[in-house]
């Protein structure tokens, strides 16, 4: 047992042992994408009339048009063929939600920037995750909820998410693809 007295501290006066458990617990954004870390800086700093991109970045620029070395197919074609026709309507309204929602950003290089990091991410994991699903020829279920988990990975990785991208516009992007030739829901 110890006794202090008249003790004058600035700091931890300890008479026994002293355990010290300091835990950093940094966001999933801080961790895994610097990239968008940075982004949504400049774009908070972003004046939307100066930063004129004059047109979109290539990267973009690629998922905005239609390849034509693959599946030249249209967004109709694609879900007819793989017994998504209930979602026609849907689709093709969200796909232009999705576009709309791009050209309003048009003018901004940044946020141009992070639209490509998003449909970059969506591609990728969609092709990783929902089109080996697609390939098996699993059922329609199973496909859904690989096509969730994209959804889910990709909303993960957006951190403070200064453009707002709900899971829904994520959605609306995967169609997007879709209808410029970048994925499809039927096997090869």
């Amino acid at each position: 047992m110890s006794e202090q007295n008249d003790n004058v501290v600035t700091g931890d006066l300890v008479g026994g042992n002293k355990t010290e458990n300091n835990f950093n617990f940094s966001s999933p954004l801080a961790l895994g994408n610097s990239e968008l870390t940075r982004l949504y800086i400049k774009l908070r700093q972003d004046d939307p009339d100066k930063d004129t991109a004059g047109g979109f970045c290539e990267q973009l620029q690629h998922y905005m048009t239609s390849t034509t070395d693959g599946d030249v197919r249209g967004l109709e074609a694609k879900l007819q063929d793989s017994g998504r026709l209930d979602q026609l309507s849907v689709a093709k309204a969200m796909k232009e939600s999705a576009f709309k929602a791009i050209m309003r950003r048009q003018t901004s290089s940044t946020a141009q920037r992070i639209f490509t990091i998003v449909l970059d991410e969506l591609h990728t994991n969609f092709m990783l995750t929902a089109t080996p699903m697609i390939q098996i020829e699993a059922g329609r279920a199973a496909i859904d909820q690989a096509i969730l988990k994209v959804i889910n990975d990709t909303k993960s990785i957006l951190g403070e998410n200064l453009l707002e991208i709900t899971a829904k516009d994520l959605f609306s992007l995967i169609y997007f693809l879709g209808g410029n030739c970048h994925i499809r829901w039927d096997k090869c």
